[in-house]
């Protein structure tokens, strides 16, 4: 959509008393969130993220922080390139810095919108660990949740599941998801978006009848007639979250007495919970055990979740996998490991560069090393080197399905140069001890 154009964003358009209206409530979400840190916003090109984008420079011109706002070109339609640059285009030209991250992967064609979401979350996420930035900022509105709480009161969700767009989410450790427009509707920040820009993206699936969150939307409408409006639904919003935040407690509480987490990247969880605590505290402590582990951003199904946590109370089970996980009960222990499966390789072609391997390890080559350096699980592939090299200091000190799965550095003729926690390093290459450098994600 295109309308004539108007002026730059400059902290004259405060002046405009709706405009400063929901500034003024941004900036508090902001402040109290932020405060004068760096942060990144997601712009996604259309009305609801332009006007993050408006809100995000007013602050930054009041109070000198820096930003940067990410698009991602995820190359599901033939238009996303073209409509990734043109938002990079809208944005330079009211001096936002921004840049475009794009997915080369593999196409998908089931779950699309979920499966999109996720590739999002994962490329601004990445972006923003190896940047140091802290923040994140989402343009979701009033609209945005009270449609996701009817989205996962139709899947059966629990409390946690209808509450779960909040004002600031930890999604790392020192990485965070910050909403500060929830208390807005759509038209108000389409009113903000049509004082600076001059075109936006209108995305397709908006209106396509096969997404589930169309269909909510428009079902919405006739819930309306019937009473269920806006305030009410809010209010009911509310009072769940009162309950979650009573329920949280328990949860923490409970984390600290029954489950472990290791720097290598695994859990464990003792039996006991089962004869302790409620039905809800298990399934939430188990999902946190999962997130860990996995790296996921989201967790499993509460379906099979829930089927998962039946099955470990019975004695016949040994283990299964969900969420990217293996879960195995070793008499009153409960493990977690990363599923050897689907794991990335990630190369490392220059010096002190740094990247995430597997959502869950920061791997940096601090090498001299000429030859480009490979990421990769260790594997049993790694694991026969090690023992080829008659290595055995830690190896009996951590179990061998995390050591399987721990991020390893390989040179381009497939030799083993580095295994990170059981520091293992190739002599025989010359390789140091410092020659690289490795932190799970949620202990950084």
């Amino acid at each position: 959509m295109k309308r004539k154009g108007l002026i730059a964003v400059n902290l004259a358009l405060l002046e405009d008393k709706k405009v400063n209206k929901i500034y003024l409530g941004f900036r508090e979400k902001i402040t109290t969130n932020i405060g004068k840190e760096k942060f990144a916003i997601a712009v996604s090109g259309g009305t609801d993220s332009l006007s993050l984008s408006i809100l995000a420079k007013l602050y930054s011109l009041e109070n000198k922080n820096k930003f940067i706002a990410l698009i991602v070109d995820h190359g599901l339609r033939k238009e996303s390139a073209k409509e990734a640059k043109e938002t990079l285009k809208n944005l330079l030209k009211n001096n936002i810095n921004a840049k475009i991250l794009t997915y080369s992967g593999q196409k998908f064609s089931s779950n699309i919108q979920k499966k999109a979401r996720d590739l999002r979350y994962d490329l601004m996420q990445n972006f923003c660990k190896k940047n140091n930035i802290k923040y994140l900022i989402l343009a979701h509105h009033q609209e945005d949740l009270i449609e996701n709480f009817y989205i996962r009161l139709v899947r059966g969700s629990g409390i946690k599941g209808l509450t779960s767009l909040e004002e600031l989410t930890q999604a790392l450790s020192n990485f965070y998801i910050v909403r500060p427009l929830l208390n807005f509707s759509k038209l108000d920040l389409i009113y903000i978006t049509k004082k600076i820009y001059r075109s936006w993206i209108e995305d397709p699936s908006n209106v396509n009848d096969k997404f589930l969150r169309v269909r909510i939307r428009k079902f919405q409408n006739k819930l309306k007639k019937e009473g269920f409006n806006t305030s009410r639904i809010i209010k009911t919003i509310n009072n769940l979250n009162y309950a979650k935040k009573s329920l949280d407690f328990y949860i923490l509480k409970s984390e600290k007495k029954y489950l472990n987490f290791f720097k290598e990247g695994y859990a464990s969880l003792n039996y006991s919970i089962f004869n302790n605590e409620a039905q809800e505290i298990i399934f939430r402590v188990f999902i946190k055990a999962l997130h860990y582990v996995s790296g996921e951003y989201y967790p499993p199904r509460s379906e099979n979740l829930t089927k998962l946590i039946k099955n470990i109370s019975l004695k016949q089970f040994k283990s299964a996998t969900l969420g990217g996980c293996l879960v195995e009960k070793n008499k009153n222990i409960i493990n977690f490991f990363r599923e050897e499966r689907n794991m990335s390789i990630v190369l490392l072609n220059k010096q002190n560069l740094k990247k995430i391997w597997d959502d869950r390890f920061v791997v940096v080559n601090k090498s001299s090393i000429k030859s480009r350096i490979l990421v990769k699980k260790l594997g049993k592939e790694g694991l026969s080197v090690i023992k080829q090299y008659k290595f055995q200091k830690k190896i009996h000190t951590i179990p061998t399905l995390a050591i399987k799965t721990l991020p390893s550095f390989w040179n381009l003729k497939n030799e083993l140069l580095f295994v990170p926690f059981i520091n293992f390093t190739n002599n025989k290459l010359k390789v140091k001890k410092d020659s690289f450098d490795v932190n799970y994600l949620r202990f950084n």
